[in-house]
């Protein structure tokens, strides 16, 4: 390269550097190490919802964007500079077209005892499959490693609908939450839709360390369920003033027989006393070394509420096959608890949670693996399919998202102009919005993906749909569920 043409490239590197076109759209000018501006935060969204890792999304085009876009050019035949030129944009927007239907793919970050094996089985593809998305030679992965998953999920086949006197009688459990004083989404949801519910889980009391019993009942709530003749479970949780669900305390609780017979009592007296119909376990993070004290406990509140009639019903982690040392699931050993409970709601959501990468809450495939899963170890119709009706925002290629209601993120789509679009294969609306110099990222459930998960529901005949939470949902789901079900 002559000395002319040197100097002309370093000023033009300098100009664009002090210059930056920070509202340029993505594929308008030349991108590499050192340029900055939203549109280099664009090519970091891009590529991290592509599956390759640029973090953070910061618009500054450093070493960790320059190996992102290295990796996906040498994926795709480019000429690997790590440069952002015509080639490498056409490549980009090849990658991203309309969904198609039934397959996608998703970035995952491996987690501590993940294989590949796991990771397959969990989003329904192959090994074989995820070996050729991401050039791997060999098997070994190691946890917080960016994997692009494919899937291709089949969806659900579609339930005729029928005349109401031969559709599927449902039980609708709608969770009834009041987090701070002014809460009022749950009353206002049952207050229109209680039609449509059968039975309302009050989140209201917690269980503490000596084996009692606190909270308040939702008076207003229970008046209005007392009208409207529909019966109130009183759930009992070990969530911790922190927000979490204290694992601590619930194994203290559970591995101790005198201190399970005070829940037992507690909970009993709560129940009767209270005017409840029964009780709505929902103990999380509970330590998988707890697997049989946990099911000891429901089979001595099972024994006593059952007594006078009043129903034991437990909340349980999703899971699609048994590992006893998950650290999650592994303490909820499915056919024990659905011999014993009267009614158990799966909480099929969550699949991807706030504090890990975007991707949908509840992809459809993933949720036909729960349910396929659970009817072989519980009777369909002692599951109530817990059913999300809320999403997450993240940071796009990020972490930490917050909940955002279904209504809360049409809002914010149309507030920043973000086209909502459709993933075939989860079956789950999603969108990206910038607002500032970097991209967010929603996922959430509407009521044409929890379509499909109802579609399930009569597929395996389940007994029941579980909501979390009552006030968060897309009011058009209610339509949905009176179409195809008759509500018992």
């Amino acid at each position: 390269m002559n000395r002319r043409l040197r100097a002309g490239l370093t000023l033009l590197c300098i100009l664009m550097l002090a210059f930056p076109a920070q509202a340029a759209a993505l594929g308008s000018r030349l991108l590499f190490y050192g340029t900055f501006g939203d549109d280099v935060a664009e090519l970091q969204a891009t590529l991290a919802r592509l599956g390759y890792d640029p973090c953070p999304i910061d618009g500054d085009f450093g070493r960790l964007t320059e190996q992102a876009v290295r990796l996906f050019q040498a994926h795709h035949g480019l000429v690997v500079d790590g440069v952002v030129g015509p080639a490498t944009y056409a490549a980009l927007r090849s990658q991203t077209p309309p969904a198609r239907s039934g397959a996608s793919s998703i970035r995952y970050i491996v987690q501590p005892g993940d294989s590949l094996y796991l990771i397959a089985e969990r989003y329904g593809t192959t090994v074989s499959a995820i070996w050729q998305a991401n050039g791997l030679t060999s098997e070994w992965i190691y946890p917080g490693q960016a994997l692009t998953i494919p899937r291709s999920f089949p969806p659900a086949p579609p339930v005729e609908n029928a005349s109401p006197a031969k559709r599927q009688g449902l039980e609708v459990v709608g969770y009834y939450v009041e987090y701070f004083e002014g809460d009022d989404l749950s009353f206002q949801s049952f207050s229109a839709h209680k039609e449509a519910i059968s039975t309302i889980a009050a989140f209201a009391y917690n269980i503490n360390w000596d084996g009692s019993v606190s909270g308040r009942p939702f008076t207003k709530l229970k008046e209005a369920a007392k009208s409207a003749g529909k019966p109130v479970l009183a759930l009992v949780h070990n969530i911790d003033q922190s927000r979490d669900f204290d694992g601590q305390l619930v194994h203290a609780l559970l591995s101790n027989p005198k201190l399970r017979q005070t829940a037992v009592a507690s909970i009993a007296r709560l129940v009767r006393y209270g005017g409840y119909a029964g009780v709505n376990i929902d103990f999380e993070n509970v330590p998988p070394g707890d697997r049989n004290n946990y099911t000891a406990f429901v089979r001595e509140l099972a024994a006593e509420l059952g007594r006078d009639g009043h129903q034991v019903t437990l909340s349980v982690p999703a899971k699609t096959w048994d590992d006893p040392g998950n650290a999650w699931s592994g303490a909820f050993d499915y056919r024990a608890l659905g011999q014993l409970a009267d009614a158990v709601m799966i909480m099929a959501y969550d699949e991807h949670w706030s504090g890990g990468p975007a991707g949908p809450v509840a992809s459809l495939g993933w949720v036909k693996q729960v349910v396929e899963y659970a009817v072989r170890e519980i009777p369909p119709e002692k599951i109530r399919l817990g059913l999300p009706a809320y999403g997450y925002d993240w940071p796009a290629g990020g972490w930490g998202g917050r909940a955002v209601t279904a209504q809360e993120a049409v809002a914010l789509a149309a507030r920043y102009g973000a086209a909502i679009e459709w993933d075939a294969a989860a079956q789950s609306p999603h969108f990206t919005y910038w607002p500032g110099g970097y991209a967010r990222e929603v996922w959430f459930e509407n009521a044409s993906s929890l379509a499909g998960k109802l579609d399930l529901v009569a597929q395996y005949k389940l007994g029941g749909i579980a909501l979390w939470r009552l006030g968060f949902e897309d009011p058009k789901f209610w339509d949905v569920l009176k179409s195809k079900f008759t509500i018992r």
